[in-house]
Protein backbone atom coordinates (compact mmCIF):
# COMPACT_ATOMS: atom_id res chain seq x y z
CA UNK A 1 0.00 0.00 0.00
CA UNK A 2 1.03 3.73 -0.76
CA UNK A 3 2.00 5.82 1.50
CA UNK A 4 -1.21 8.41 0.62
CA UNK A 5 -3.22 5.31 0.92
CA UNK A 6 -1.42 4.29 4.50
CA UNK A 7 -2.50 7.77 5.98
CA UNK A 8 -5.93 8.15 4.37
CA UNK A 9 -6.80 4.55 6.63
CA UNK A 10 -8.14 4.72 9.84
CA UNK A 11 -6.20 3.76 12.65
CA UNK A 12 -8.87 1.18 13.65
CA UNK A 13 -8.09 -0.46 9.73
CA UNK A 14 -4.29 -0.18 10.26
CA UNK A 15 -3.96 -1.58 13.79
CA UNK A 16 -6.56 -4.92 12.88
CA UNK A 17 -4.21 -4.88 9.43
CA UNK A 18 -0.58 -4.64 10.52
CA UNK A 19 -0.21 -5.82 14.31
CA UNK A 20 3.19 -4.64 13.96
CA UNK A 21 1.97 -1.39 14.15
CA UNK A 22 0.51 -1.97 17.46
CA UNK A 23 3.51 -2.97 19.22
CA UNK A 24 5.43 0.08 17.89
CA UNK A 25 2.96 2.96 18.70
CA UNK A 26 2.80 1.00 22.06
CA UNK A 27 6.00 1.21 22.86
CA UNK A 28 5.94 4.28 22.39
CA UNK A 29 3.03 4.96 25.05
CA UNK A 30 0.83 4.85 22.03
CA UNK A 31 -2.55 2.90 22.48
CA UNK A 32 -4.82 3.29 19.83
CA UNK A 33 -6.41 0.23 20.18
CA UNK A 34 -8.33 0.91 23.29
CA UNK A 35 -8.99 5.08 22.31
CA UNK A 36 -12.57 6.03 20.88
CA UNK A 37 -11.52 7.79 18.20
CA UNK A 38 -9.42 5.30 16.22
CA UNK A 39 -12.13 4.67 13.90
CA UNK A 40 -12.13 8.26 12.81
CA UNK A 41 -8.06 8.91 13.45
CA UNK A 42 -5.49 8.59 10.79
CA UNK A 43 -1.46 7.45 11.53
CA UNK A 44 -0.51 11.19 10.52
CA UNK A 45 -3.10 12.39 13.24
CA UNK A 46 -1.91 10.26 16.03
CA UNK A 47 1.80 11.72 14.77
CA UNK A 48 0.62 15.13 15.62
CA UNK A 49 -1.37 14.67 18.98
CA UNK A 50 1.38 12.81 20.66
CA UNK A 51 4.38 14.69 19.11
CA UNK A 52 6.21 12.14 17.78
CA UNK A 53 8.04 11.85 14.27
CA UNK A 54 5.41 10.39 11.44
CA UNK A 55 8.70 9.69 9.20
CA UNK A 56 10.50 7.85 11.99
CA UNK A 57 7.17 5.97 12.58
CA UNK A 58 7.11 4.69 9.41
CA UNK A 59 10.44 3.97 8.55
CA UNK A 60 10.07 1.81 11.47
CA UNK A 61 6.95 -0.17 10.64
CA UNK A 62 8.30 -0.46 7.09
CA UNK A 63 11.34 -2.15 8.96
CA UNK A 64 9.61 -4.42 11.27
CA UNK A 65 7.22 -5.66 8.49
CA UNK A 66 10.52 -6.32 5.87
CA UNK A 67 11.86 -8.77 8.91
CA UNK A 68 11.17 -12.70 8.89
CA UNK A 69 8.45 -13.74 11.15
CA UNK A 70 9.97 -16.21 14.26
CA UNK A 71 6.89 -18.14 15.12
Amino acid sequence: MERAELLAQPMRVLLQEHPVLVSLLEERGIHCGECFIADRETLAGVARMHAVDLDEILNEWAHREALPHSD
